[in-house]
């Protein structure tokens, strides 16, 4: 029996520069697993670290790690400039955006579609850039009256940079701190110091020596219950927050929630979804969330990860665009919570 012909093209965008892109890989092939049927047709393009694209043939995007990719693309694909990116994108119904990290949650790629008036999925440009730059985020939900931690933004070259350090250590009596990079996500390039000295090796020989930033953001550690959550446009464009899930581990020792942790096999960390907070705190982070994604103007569907504080605050501290969407991810897990599977979520995004 022959195929229907597709009455829906979408290309999906996979790669880009950041040390996420073999997460969006995987995001990538979700979505071509569970959106794919006879009425939708998809295919891959993917953006290797030095912004070339390429499209790709749908066998392609299960046998490759990034490292192939960037390896063997270069000789056996033609290689399309931004222009004829764009334009072999305007042949498309539809744009779905699985690019992790920089150029793909920045706002960058998604003002490149605005440019070219593709219509795509997820936030718009000028929402990446606040949800992206976690200190331009917190500042405009200090503004808007959410609880935020005090922090400092420490940039490459600032002859400043030990002195103001020094002085939030002693200002905020600290004894443990967050240092990691302004912007950016899956916890790379995040570290946990018991002092300033420490803080500042963490800030010059990794987040500007590996150019992983060059802006860093150092607030105390939180003392609290960490969480993540989904949230959802319905038909009539308001935000649904689904079920947070509660991530528990040990912080001792400086162990934090990485990017092994959150994505290597490990006995280490749990999750609890719904989580063991009282259903009043659940309803505050859930509303809060909602808050949150009509304030920052985002669309379609986004991740927020915060902190349940001992005294019942709730903290939000990352704003994800593009939420990862690998087969077990938080998008997935929660999504399930209420009976969707893999296929409605994304059909939902």
């Amino acid at each position: 029996m022959s195929k229907s012909p597709s009455s829906l093209h979408i290309a999906v965008l996979c790669g880009g520069p950041s040390q996420e892109r073999g997460i969006s890989l995987n995001s990538a092939r979700s979505v071509i697993d569970h959106l794919s049927s006879d009425a939708v047709d998809i295919t891959p393009f993917y953006v290797d670290p030095h912004l070339n694209f390429y499209e790709l043939g749908r066998a392609q995007i299960y046998s490759n790690t990034p490292s192939d990719f960037d390896f063997k693309l270069a000789d056996t694909h033609q290689r399309l400039d931004e222009d004829g990116f764009c334009h072999r994108l305007k042949s498309f119904d539809l744009v779905f955006p699985a690019i992790h990290g920089a150029f793909g949650e920045d706002g960058t790629l998604q003002e490149l579609l605005e440019d070219y008036d593709i219509p795509y999925v997820g936030s718009p440009s000028g929402t990446c850039r606040k949800m992206f730059n976690k200190d331009r985020a917190a500042a405009l939900l200090r503004k808007a009256g959410f609880p935020t931690l005090p922090s400092v933004t420490l940039r490459q070259g600032n002859p400043y940079n030990r002195d103001t350090i020094e002085a939030f250590f002693r200002d905020n009596h600290l004894t443990r701190a967050i240092i990691k990079p302004s912007a950016g996500g899956s916890s790379i390039g995040v570290f946990s110091v018991s002092s300033a000295e420490e803080a500042i090796d963490k800030l010059e020989q990794h987040i500007f020596g590996k150019h992983i930033d060059s802006c860093g953001l150092l607030e105390p550690f939180c003392e609290g219950r960490e969480f993540t959550i989904i949230i959802l446009q319905n038909d009539q464009g308001a935000p649904i927050a689904l079920i947070p899930t509660e991530i528990s581990m040990s912080y001792a020792d400086h162990a934090i929630f990485d990017f092994r942790r959150k994505y290597l096999p490990t006995n280490m960390v749990s999750y609890h979804s719904p989580p063991r907070f009282t259903d009043a705190q659940i309803s505050t982070i859930q509303e809060s969330a909602e808050r949150i994604f009509t304030l920052l103007g985002m669309r379609d569907f986004a991740r927020l990860d915060g902190w349940l504080m001992p005294d019942g605050t709730v903290w939000f501290s990352d704003f994800n665009p593009i939420s990862g969407m690998e087969q077990n991810s938080f998008l997935f897990q929660q999504g399930s919570r209420i009976g969707l599977s893999h296929a409605d979520m994304i059909r939902r995004a």
